[in-house]
């Protein structure tokens, strides 16, 4: 019976964790119990499973361990009291989410077990299926915390309409698939007028409302099928063609499971939202490693760039360390120079992209990325500079083509 079980759910169970492997621990005094449960945890992907049978007087599951896992099942017996209390004097930051399973049926056993913090309870002899059940929905509240997440989140924002943010976006996250030969998933948030397919020459047939809409069954080969693949290996979600979103037609959690489902099965997440501050955009930023703002030489860009440097740190409360600015534009010789925007802004790591535009026009055009058309302009390096700080080398200076040529001269 437990065989037909484990084949049956292996079909109807698909747990996907992206690149990081959700850690479950099996704790037991009984070597029996743990096998059992370990058969009945088996059809869970992308799942390790580790087993602690305690011996030798321990009375705490958690006792010795180098790394705390995910996600704690504790079968207990007769030595209950003992083995909750040892997790109930554990600081709640230090107990992972936690499924009992009991031997015993008194309720004086359950009680405990809920004050020592367990999301589930089940008496023996259990439902192998809800046992199942139970885990794997745990096991995806756990992938759905932010701090879970593997990649990288990056969101690039206008500072003033018009700047380039579409453009950066699309083309760092193309830099990153072709020369850092990393998974990459790229996001159009603007609902209404959003362009990031044209930029790619793609047409959108399952858009993110569609995704949003059914978010909760995804997993993260459904995932997929939402996302549309440029010839690099970028993967693409936006609007449909023809189609308009309207704010209040989106929930917050939702994008908020979306976006971690997207982090869990890439290394890198680049959203390019609009220049606005409302629940849509305030969901992301919160779940950012990283925004990057993109600005122009002239006052009223700078005068927009340090007014939204001051909501997203002072409203947003976003650390100063978290935000990058962008010149995009850049001219060696306009009237703004280099030096007085970085003292208006008080930011010393600019990152200028020079102008360029024939090549820009081009690409723009065709749909066709910087790099595929000018690998070598001055444009297309210094995207590539940015990808290094959007992968998390922050020390720009060190990351552009100059710093580095420094480098290898101080080193010579």
């Amino acid at each position: 019976m437990m065989n037909d079980l484990v084949n049956h759910t292996a079909h109807q169970t698909r747990l996907d964790l992206g690149h990081r492997d959700c850690q479950i621990l099996i704790a037991s005094r009984s070597t029996s119990a743990v096998d059992s449960l370990q058969q009945v945890l088996a059809p869970l992907p992308k799942t390790k499973i580790k087993s602690q049978v305690m011996v030798n007087g321990h009375t705490d599951p958690l006792d010795g361990l180098e790394r705390m896992p995910d996600l704690l099942v504790v079968r207990l017996d007769t030595n209950w009291e003992v083995e909750l209390e040892a997790l109930n004097a554990r600081p709640a930051t230090q107990r992972p989410p936690m499924i009992i399973v009991s031997a015993e049926s008194d309720p004086q056993v359950m009680r405990h077990s809920m004050q020592a913090g367990a999301r589930d309870f089940f008496v023996e002899p259990f439902d192998p299926e809800e046992v199942l059940r139970s885990v794997e929905h745990l096991s995806r509240e756990v992938q759905d915390n932010p701090a879970n997440q593997d990649a990288r989140i990056t969101v690039v924002m206008n500072a003033k309409g018009g700047s380039g943010a579409s453009l950066i976006a699309s083309n760092v996250a193309h830099a990153l698939v072709q020369e850092c030969d990393e998974s990459v998933a790229l996001v159009d948030l603007d609902l209404q007028f959003g362009s990031l397919s044209y930029y790619l020459d793609l047409n959108l047939k399952h858009g993110i409302k569609e995704a949003l809409d059914n978010v909760d069954d995804l997993d993260a080969i459904a995932l997929d099928g939402y996302l549309v693949k440029h010839d690099s290996g970028l993967r693409v979600m936006g609007v449909e063609e023809g189609r308009m979103i309207l704010n209040d037609e989106v929930s917050s959690e939702r994008l908020r499971h979306l976006i971690a489902l997207m982090a869990r099965a890439h290394h890198h997440v680049v959203i390019d939202v609009p220049r606005q501050i409302d629940l849509i955009t305030s969901t992301v930023l919160e779940m950012a490693d990283q925004v990057v703002i993109v600005t122009q030489q002239s006052i009223t860009h700078l005068r927009d760039t340090a007014r939204l440097m001051d909501v997203l740190r002072d409203d947003l409360e976003i650390p100063n360390e978290h935000l990058d600015v962008v010149v995009n534009r850049y001219q060696k010789n306009a009237m703004i120079t280099r030096t007085e925007i970085e003292n208006a802004l008080k930011q010393r790591s600019l990152i200028c992209i020079p102008n360029d535009f024939k090549n820009v026009s081009e690409s723009l055009n065709d749909g066709i990325p910087l790099l595929d058309i000018a690998r070598r302009a001055p444009i297309s390096k210094a995207m590539m500079d940015l990808c290094e700080v959007v992968k998390g080398n922050k020390d720009t200076e060190e990351n552009t083509v100059l710093g580095r040529l420094f480098a290898k001269l101080k080193g010579a």
